[in-house]
Order: C-alpha cells, then structure tokens, then sequence
C-alpha cells in the first residue's frame, strides 16, 4: 500500500514513515520539492529502502520465522560498525543488514538480517519483555470493551447504550507488578464521546471509567468504574470558521529563495553553506543525523558522529485510578519514526522547502511510503549573526543570519510534536523541541472557580471549560548525543566558577576563575547546570591558541523529575532525574529506558548501563541531553495549545581559530 496509512477511528491520528530520496538545489519555485525515495541505498547509512523490507521479509519467510500470524513491530536499519562508516568514501561498496522486532500471539521475537548475503544472522524469542504497540493493536483494543458485559452496564449508568460515536483510545499501562498479569500484553481503554465533534475529540471524555485489554487473550481483564461525572456541556472546535473570524487577513508574509535553494542533497547526504550530515528517519526514534561536519576552509571536520531522540517521559500529575498509570513512554511504547505526520507546505514548513518521503515497514512486512515525513528548509533569521558600529571613525559591518532547519512532526495521541535540528553559519547546532496539539483532558463537576467542588476539581489541574480540567503533567524528551569533535577520542569538561577572594589594594573584595575538569567516568552529571559550563573536548587536536579544540552544551529547559525515587513510573524512566548523562559508546545502547519500556517494572537504559562506571575520558563517549519542561495546563490552551518551544544549544568553543562566520558575504554583495 503506497500513501500515508491512517487507522479510521483511532481519533484521526495518522501513522506513518518514510526514506530519504534525493535532493538536489534547483530554480526558484512557488511550490515544494517532493522527493521520491531511494531505489537503492548510496551511503550506508540510508535507511532501508522499500526492496530492502521486502529482502529482510523474505529471509525470514525462506528460514519459516515469519507467517501471516506475525506482526512486525518495527524493521530498521543495523548500522555498520562506527569505525567502518567513518572510513567509508563514495563509491565503496557497503554491507546491508536489518534488525527486526516482530509479535506472534503475544510472544516477542528479535531478528538480525544480513540484507547482502540474504541470511538470518539471528532469531531471539525475548521473555517477559513487551515490545512498542502496532497499530492494528490499537486499532483492535479500541473495540475489545464494547463487547465486554461490565462495561456496556457502565456506558448505561451513564445514559450511553448506542455505541456509534463512542472513541476508546488505548493507552500503555505503565510498569505492571502482578505477577498474574505479566506476559500478557496489556492496554488500558478510556473513552471519549464524539457526538456533534469535528476536529477535537477531547472535549467529552466519559471519565471515571477504564477497560484493562488483554491483547493478547483478546478480552477485557477488568473494568474500573470510580462512578458517573456529568459530560461536558460544550464541544469543542479549533476550525477557522468556529473561531469568530474577528482577525482581518494579513498580507503575506513569506520565505523565498529568488534566485534556488542553497541547499544540496544527493540520497540522505545534506549539504548546506559549511554543513555537510545524513539524515534518515527511522520508525522508532524518527530523524536521525549522522556524520556531522563542517568545512573549515576546504577542511572537514567531525563534530558528531549522530543525533537523535532517543527517549520520551510524560507522567501525568493525577492520583485517581483511572489517571495515575498514565506515565507515558512515548518513543518507546509507540515509535515517533511510526507517528511521523505529513509536514504541510505554508503552514508546517516554508512553501518553498524540501519534503521528504519515506518508506517504513507495515505490520505484515510491506514496504509503507508517506508523504513528506520530513522537511529540510533554510530561512532567515532576521537577526546579525554578529555586528560592530564604530562610532569613533564611524565604520559599521553587520552580517545577515540564515539557518538550516530539518523538521519531522510526531503526533502521539493529543500532542503534537515538532523536532527540530537548526544549523547556522557560524557552527551553532540548536536541537529544539516544540509541544502542540491539544491538553489531554479529564470530565470534572465544576462549570467555575465559583462552584462548591472546584477546590477539589483543580488540585491537580485547570478548568480549561465547563466541567472539564487540563490534567497537569511533565515532559522529558532524552536526546542522545554521539560527539565526534575531531575525532572519536574526546572528554567531557566542567569549567566550574570558582569564587576568588581579593585582598589586594583597591576596593574589590571577589571575582570569579573558571577551573577546568574533567569527567573521568561515566553517569548523571550531578554538578549544576548553572554552576559550570560544560564541553566535549579533543582528545589530540588543538586550536592556534593551543586549546583542545571543543563544542559547548548551552543548556536550555532543563527542568527534571520531581517524583520520588522509589515511585514506579520513575524508576522505569530513571534518565529523567537528571538533565546531563554521559555514557562510554556502545553500539547498542541508544534508547535512555532500554529496548523495551513498556509494561516493564526493571531499572534499565542509562541507569543501568552507567552503573559499570565506565572511563570516559579522551575515548569515544556519548552525551544524553533531557529537555524536561512542566505544563501546568492554562485556559489559553483550549481548545488547541499555540506551540511552545524548549531545547538546547552546541556551539563552538575554541574549536575554531577565530569567529568562523567572517567571510559571510555582507548583504551588499549578494545584491551585485
């Protein structure tokens, strides 16, 4: 099936993938470039191609490990060797291999496929573990309550007996401990009533009420019915013609490129102003970017080998039994890569930018193509990238900023994601994380502040409308951090602020010195963020001056958890308890709650692996960045949120000789 694949009646979310095509700058165009994928792979570290899923498919048809009853969960490309890719030049051959996690009546099955030699390099069934979700899953469980006898007598206590415009929306149950339950494949099924509603579902959820679904028996476990909360009155739009339509049309304000793109790509290879990276999606974790570099003067130099999500946390702040299991896994438990929306040209990215589409494998192994996953675009900025007026001879220069931003669009459920990657011209790399979409919502007897039980509505929330509350929660989005800077052998730094005392002649009494330190060993960084600033150095090379050259972590939202420790939720989503990790590379270490989150009670990812407390210092190490933000929900978010952003920044620090963004051409001579 070609296109975008959207589960009808799974609240409209669309589910879909793809893999890189081929770029190339052109004219100037009113409309977006739309890029065909690959045929075949160029560079090895494109994704897999839609011959490829087929080719990993029929490997383990031909060695029987895979039939119509199998589900495939996820089939991504198994990287070659870091030491094979950074050796790797146009025009070599490279090998091909895939990894696969695959479903079959509830048991959980890995593969590893050599796509070259058309062989099975592995075939593991993994025991007591749950793997992410499918769609047909979730498709399926919506409908397993509305045949379940306890929950047809619930929907009637609340007047509901006709079940056309009743949504479930299944949801992961969190970390389970009954030992009667592990090993079943679980979901818990709320519900939401849709009548009369357009383009929001949420306004009406049935509250109080929650089916737990054995997927794997197909059949409800239980029901929780904590009892009847009036509906909402109201429902809810966010359509320009339900808005008042108070705001004149403004004249058009937009981005172009008279003259073409300044931006070149052949395969997944991106190459813009001084950047050169690879950019693939991939169903689990989404953009990835790899071999990242910059011409220094005719000299390309490794800044990092890859970037990425790696892990997402959202733990909901409400004690009732029908909230209190909502601490999502959101990359772990559903796949951001799976979720990846289609970007659209004018109002998600600039008309005139690059879409991308992208191929990922469906639940029965076909090769699914969506249409543009993912969109690279250049703007400007509006801003100097840096300025000197000198008023004692009167001289001015100021130099114009433009950046380059790579963007993909997650929807999981009611939110809305936007990651971004933005480079600029003068060696900065800000990775951004933008929260949309609408509040997940919960049916309280409240209208107002004014009514006798609002005290007790709100204590873990905001009336956002008549008797209905936005439910405060957290985010914590890991992003996993390969630093490469000249080379693989680099060490983490503090440069801690040291208070000196003065006792010298004049009236000063303190300044502050920075100390240099390094991080020998790996783990939480537990120094404050605002107490050091932190770098990733060279192992050998140096700048002019003489420093280990270095990228600076600029920290942005670095708010982490406040749940306690021993807490259930927390302790599967230990990562977030700090804003900065660092971890000695390991190839199969890449997502911050281990391979597979749901459902599972155990201490595992960056916790468990730091624990060996590996040396770091001058070898190959691993950055993990937390961008942790609370959402103490307002009424200006309903009935849909205006977009708010966190992230952070790298930036060069010594790692160049002097400001590398003096040769941008002033504004005068791109008129000439």
């Amino acid at each position: 099936m070609i296109g975008r694949l959207q589960a009808s009646g799974l609240s409209g979310l669309v589910f879909a993938g793809a893999v890189i095509g081929v770029l190339a700058s052109g004219p100037a165009s009113s409309a977006e470039t739309r890029i065909a994928p690959l045929a075949s792979p160029i560079h090895p570290m494109d994704g897999l191609t839609a011959d490829e899923i087929r080719a990993a498919v029929d490997v383990l048809r031909a060695a029987q490990k895979f039939d119509d009853t199998f589900r495939v969960v996820f089939i991504a490309l198994d990287e070659n060797g870091k030491d094979e890719v950074r050796a790797w030049r146009a025009g070599q051959s490279f090998a091909r291999r895939a990894t696969a996690t695959l479903l079959k009546d509830g048991r959980l099955f890995e593969a590893r496929i050599d796509i070259t030699a058309k062989s099975l390099s592995s075939w593991n069934e993994i025991g007591d573990r749950q793997s992410a979700l499918t769609i047909d899953e979730l498709m399926s469980a919506g409908e397993l309550p509305k045949q379940d006898p306890r929950w047809i007598a619930a929907m009637a206590k609340r007047g509901i007996t006709d079940f056309k415009y009743v949504l479930c929306l299944p949801l992961t149950v969190g970390p389970v401990f009954d030992p009667a339950l592990r090993g079943h494949r679980l979901l818990n099924v709320p519900c939401v009533d849709t009548t009369g509603a357009g383009n929001n579902l949420w306004g009406k959820p049935i509250e109080n009420l929650v089916a737990l679904v054995d997927l794997s028996a197909k059949q409800v476990v239980s029901v929780t019915d904590l009892g009847v909360v009036p509906a909402p009155a109201n429902v809810p739009s966010h359509a320009y013609a339900d808005s008042g339509k108070y705001r004149p049309v403004p004249k058009p304000v937009e981005i172009s490129s008279p003259q073409g793109s300044n931006v070149k790509v052949e395969g997944g290879q991106v190459r813009w102003d001084n950047w050169s990276f690879h950019v693939r999606l991939e169903p689990r974790v989404g953009t990835v970017l790899s071999l990242i570099r910059y011409d220094d003067r005719g000299s390309w130099r490794d800044i990092a080998y890859q970037m990425s999500a790696s892990e997402m946390f959202v733990p909901y702040m409400d004690p009732s039994q029908t909230w209190q299991f909502r601490a999502y896994m959101d990359i772990g438990e559903y796949g951001f890569g799976v979720l990846s929306t289609e970007l659209r040209p004018g109002e998600d990215c600039p008309v005139g930018a690059h879409f991308l589409d992208l191929t990922i494998s469906d639940t029965k192994g076909a090769p699914v193509v969506s249409r543009g996953a993912v969109c690279v675009f250049e703007r400007p900025t509006g801003d100097p990238i840096w300025r000197h007026s000198e008023v004692i001879n009167n001289t001015a220069e100021v130099r114009p900023n433009t950046e380059l931003v790579v963007r993909m669009a997650p929807v999981v459920g009611n939110y809305d994601y936007l990651v971004d990657y933005v480079f600029d011209r003068s060696g900065n790399i800000d990775v951004k994380l933008g929260a949309y979409g609408i509040d997940a919502t919960k049916g309280v007897a409240s209208r107002n502040l004014g009514d006798p039980s609002a005290a007790q509505d709100t204590s873990y929330g905001t009336l956002v409308d008549e008797r209905l509350l936005a439910v405060n929660h957290d985010h914590y989005m890991t992003f996993r951090l390969d630093m490469d800077v000249d080379g693989t052998g680099n060490r983490l730094v503090e440069d801690r602020f040291g208070v000196r005392r003065l006792n010298g002649v004049g009236p000063r009494k303190s300044l502050w010195q920075v100390e240099t330190k390094p991080v020998t060993g790996e783990g939480p960084i537990t120094t404050p963020l605002n107490a050091a600033q932190f770098r990733i150095e060279s192992a050998g090379k140096t700048n002019r001056q003489g420093y280990r050259t270095s990228y600076q972590l600029m920290p942005g939202h670095s708010d982490v958890s406040l749940l306690a420790k021993d807490d259930p939720i927390q302790l599967r989503a230990g990562f977030s308890g700090y804003t900065l990790w660092a971890s000695a590379y390991a190839r199969d270490e890449k997502y911050a709650a281990g391979l597979y989150p749901n459902q599972n009670a155990d201490v595992d990812g960056l916790p468990k692996w730091v624990a060996a407390r590996r040396p770091i210092e001058d070898r190959d190490l691993v950055m993990w960045y937390t961008v942790g933000f609370r959402h103490v929900p307002r009424a200006e978010d309903w009935p849909v949120m205006p977009g708010l952003w966190h992230g952070f920044r790298l930036r060069p620090f010594n790692f160049f000789d002097r400001n590398p963004a003096l040769d941008v051409p002033p504004v005068t001579e791109a008129a000439k």
